[in-house]
């Protein structure tokens, strides 16, 4: 039986959802909430059956913080990584574990309560072995066929939700069929005592398992094709996470573990252990740049931990065959996730192939996405128009509107400067100020919007994108390294904001012509101060000054947008000339100074 009861029989529906993970069973909420006719099909026999092996160490990376400052669900979500979303305020994963860096069974448990408690129509151990795209189906509206074991599904909306198909090796390596995998290798530390462990990867799969092994393994040598991707620099939650990192540390301090990027070329398996011939770049020689190849001295262990692939074209027939990038791992999907077969849609960890600014790989991500794409398929499929907000079209309420969104919304959060809020005013007088609306929409891919400028959105005259973004690239080369920015940001002039901040664009008959940056906030709130003598009004009065600019609501008006209450000469106390002759050189600087700019020692 599934969770609704049925009995699981084959047939037809508009919706099938291929896949019973966190991104299978979100979708199926907004069916179910919406009452379509969907089916999901797993070929296990629960929900999240991923999670039952992977991570293999057991420890996720998504972050389980219960406790914040502010009471509203929606802020609340921001730090919740794991729960998915729905209007049930008790089905949140953070009642399911205290650890900040839960336990994967937790993760399995809650999915299947999640399953059960909104009845969702499952049907389990239903493994899709062939699907084919039906041709003259006019009558009927069916755009696929599934073959399964227990017979044939139909449908007119495909929606993958596959998650992770296959571990990703490289195809380069001669003897690749020796190594050890990610998921094959065994997690039991005491069976690595003193032995010499190699492996092959530069992310968090490879580093969790070298920090596993730490303690046991005599060395390990963690190689990769690049320089590491440390996620507090990139801000890309698949790159190498903090959590995974302690292995560095005892590189960086001598004690024989060791990171370095390579190519490796081959795996060869002799008497006294795995031999690996290596190709390395030498352009930091002083002469001879170019490649140097080598052989390691023998391992007793060699891992491949390169992460997955995201598609299984075997499952598909010709006539389907969805387009792929980076040698198929992913499917390639337009901005809103539909693959160049129309009428399917690739959804959950997959999405990530469409950014890598966000969180589209991780629960905390794409659970918003998939909320979308939700709305779009109503919008198609059912002439369900995507929801908006109607406000008047009133400097205050524009504002206050704007300002709650940034300050609180999780979606454009967790999916920064990728899913964006849209502010859209048809054209308007004075005359008919008062009858025209605006209209507030929320959480489109910022990609589509810029698409559809002078397509959907070329009825409004004015329209304003928002979203919230880093502004790293404002500081040029000082800006690579985000650990850097350690002093207080020049808030009262608000243009070189380096954190998460909102970043307003205004749009006119589709063409950009403005925008302004709102300040950094220590705690994301962009409705409260952020020090205690700040001018409370400082970010609303800005919007309002933006908005005013724009649409000349009140002409000659200006509200008081200083960050301080006082004057900022009573507020800076200039530097000594003493001072002044320890600070380095600022005029190198050709955009926005850095904030992390110290002294210099005394002593030079």
């Amino acid at each position: 039986m599934d969770s609704k009861g049925s009995t699981m029989q084959p047939g037809t529906f508009d919706y099938v959802i291929v896949g019973a993970g966190p991104a299978g069973l979100q979708m199926g909420y907004f069916m179910e909430k919406n009452k379509r006719s969907y089916v999901i099909l797993e070929d296990k026999d629960i929900p999240g059956s991923f999670f039952k092996k992977h991570p293999v160490h057991r420890t996720l990376i998504s972050l389980n913080k219960r406790f914040n400052p502010f009471p509203e669900p929606e802020f609340n979500m921001r730090h919740d990584w794991n729960s998915l979303l729905s209007d049930d305020p008790e089905l949140l994963f953070t009642k399911y574990s205290k650890e900040l860096f839960p336990h994967a069974d937790d993760l399995v448990r809650y999915m299947n309560d999640y399953a059960a408690k909104f009845k969702l129509n499952i049907h389990y151990n239903t493994r899709v072995e062939k699907i084919k795209k039906l041709e003259n189906q006019a009558k009927s509206g069916d755009n696929f066929a599934l073959l399964t074991w227990k017979g044939e599904y139909k449908c007119k909306v495909l929606l993958m939700a596959t998650g992770a198909r296959s571990e990703k090796i490289p195809k380069h390596i001669k003897g690749k069929e020796l190594m050890e995998t990610y998921s094959t290798h065994d997690v039991d530390p005491e069976k690595y005592n003193g032995k010499s462990v190699f492996i092959l990867g530069n992310g968090n799969s490879a580093f969790e398992a070298a920090n596993n092994l730490a303690g046991s393994a005599s060395l390990i040598h963690i190689f990769g094709d690049r320089k590491l991707k440390h996620a507090w620099d990139t801000h890309f939650v698949g790159d190498l996470r903090a959590v995974n990192d302690t292995i560095l540390d005892m590189y960086q301090l001598k004690s024989l573990h060791v990171y370095q990027a390579l190519d490796l070329l081959s795996v060869e398996k002799t008497d006294k252990g795995f031999v690996l011939t290596c190709d390395d770049i030498v352009p930091h020689w002083k002469e001879r740049q170019g490649h140097v190849q080598f052989e390691l001295p023998p391992y007793d262990h060699v891992i491949c931990c390169t992460g997955f692939n995201y598609i299984d074209l075997s499952i598909f027939d010709d006539n389907c065959k969805p387009e792929t990038k980076q040698d198929d791992k992913f499917p390639c999907v337009s901005n809103i996730w539909e693959t160049n077969v129309p009428n399917m849609f690739y959804m959950g960890t997959t999405m990530q192939c469409n950014d890598r600014k966000a969180a589209s790989g991780f629960i905390h991500g794409f659970r918003y996405n998939i909320r979308t794409l939700s709305k779009f398929l109503e919008e198609r499929y059912e002439e369900v128009p995507y929801p908006r907000d109607f406000l008047p079209i009133e400097v205050d309420a524009l504002s206050d509107k704007i300002m709650e969104r940034v300050s609180v919304s999780d979606g454009i959060y967790q999916m920064n400067n990728v899913l964006c809020h849209v502010l859209a005013i048809p054209d308007f007088n004075d005359n008919t100020k008062g009858e025209v609306k605006a209209e507030f929409f929320q959480e489109f891919p910022k990609s589509y919007v810029l698409e559809n400028l002078k397509g959907r959105f070329s009825k409004y005259k004015h329209v304003f994108l928002i979203v919230l973004a880093y502004g790293f690239e404002y500081f040029g080369d000082a800006g690579k390294y985000a650990m850097e920015f350690v002093h207080f940001p020049d808030l009262p002039k608000g243009d070189c904001q380096a954190f998460l901040h909102p970043v307003i664009t205004y749009y006119k008959d589709g063409e950009e012509i403005d925008f302004v940056r709102l300040p950094e906030s220590l705690v994301l709130r962009f409705d409260l101060p952020t020090v205690r003598n700040q001018n409370p009004l400082h970010g609303p009065n800005r919007m309002k000054n933006f908005l005013n600019k724009q649409l000349n609501l009140m002409p000659g008006k200006e509200y008081y947008d200083g960050f301080f209450m006082e004057s900022m000469e009573e507020r800076i106390t200039p530097f000594t000339e003493k001072e002044k002759m320890r600070l380095p050189d600022l005029s190198v600087y050709k955009a926005c100074l850095p904030y992390s700019i110290d002294f210099k020692s005394a002593a030079s």
